[in-house]
């Protein structure tokens, strides 16, 4: 009983604020990207298979990651991802996966990318998703189809700005009514500061809600260790980690912080084959 109300409560709280929607939402993934505040948009790697598609152009070799989030600590709001990067010459192919929530209440999301770079300084990319939201107590599950795009451009050697849209379509979640996954616009860049720090910055607009801002810097040690801080105006104000790769593995750990519902660990892995 006491278990139902936290999460209960929980619940309440992210709809209020803004941070959950009737589902079918479009969630930053992977620790590198919770550990910056969510100032993701404008990095290449293998969780831009969620957060850009365009940067999946920039990997070089097939990579396997797997990701997970426990918000909150509350299994029940844990959000797990997987993510398949196959490289072949006319571009690069992306396979992922999400789950967040429990049994009660889900949401899946199965997607398919495809990703090439145009010249010596502009990506672009495109995904294909289909996404489920199951409600239990005879509530069902609802079904839809939707796409994301985004585009990752080297402006100068210090500087590259990326932009992705999600669900532009405002897809149905329900044929019974005009009930909407949301469309969400993301813009931002990453800036070298010196050989060794970068700056990241990013807005998020949702249809009929305020922007927000993520912010996010990273301090590269050596060739293998990272770490990571970063602000954010939405549910998760502070967040940090760290980031270590090891011969073919990239591991990265962190948290994110809020002042009212404490602290969301977050932990992402990924081999190159």
């Amino acid at each position: 009983m006491h278990k139902n109300i936290i999460i209960s409560a929980t619940m309440i709280f992210l709809i209020y604020s803004g941070s959950v929607t009737a589902g079918g939402d479009n969630r930053p993934t992977g620790s590198v990207s919770a550990s910056l505040g969510n100032a993701s948009v404008a990095i290449a790697d293998i969780w831009s298979a969620f957060n850009n598609q365009a940067g999946l152009a920039r990997v070089r070799k097939t990579e396997l990651g797997f990701s997970y989030e426990n918000r909150f600590l509350v299994k029940e709001l844990g959000y797990s991802a997987l993510a398949l990067v196959y490289p072949v010459k006319s571009g690069t192919f992306g396979f992922s996966a999400g789950y967040f929530g429990y049994p009660m209440y889900n949401e899946g999301k199965l997607a398919l990318a495809y990703a090439r770079v145009f010249g010596d300084h502009l990506c672009v990319g495109l995904q294909f998703d289909y996404n489920t939201v199951r409600i239990a107590e005879g509530y069902g599950s609802r079904r839809f189809i939707t796409f994301e795009a985004g585009i990752i451009a080297d402006i100068t050697k210090e500087l590259t700005v990326g932009a992705h849209i999600y669900n532009p379509v405002s897809s149905k979640l329900a044929t019974s009514c005009d009930e909407r996954a949301p469309a969400i616009f993301s813009l931002g860049f990453s800036y070298a500061l010196s050989g060794n720090i970068t700056l990241l910055a990013e807005t998020e607009k949702r249809i009929s809600e305020k922007a927000s801002f993520n912010l996010g810097l990273e301090y590269r040690i050596d060739d293998r260790f990272e770490l990571r801080m970063g602000v954010s105006t939405g549910i998760s104000l502070f967040s940090f980690g760290a980031g270590f790769e090891t011969g073919s593995f990239i591991i990265s750990i962190g948290s994110s912080y809020n002042m009212i519902l404490g602290y969301s660990p977050h932990a992402s892995i990924s081999c190159k084959f």
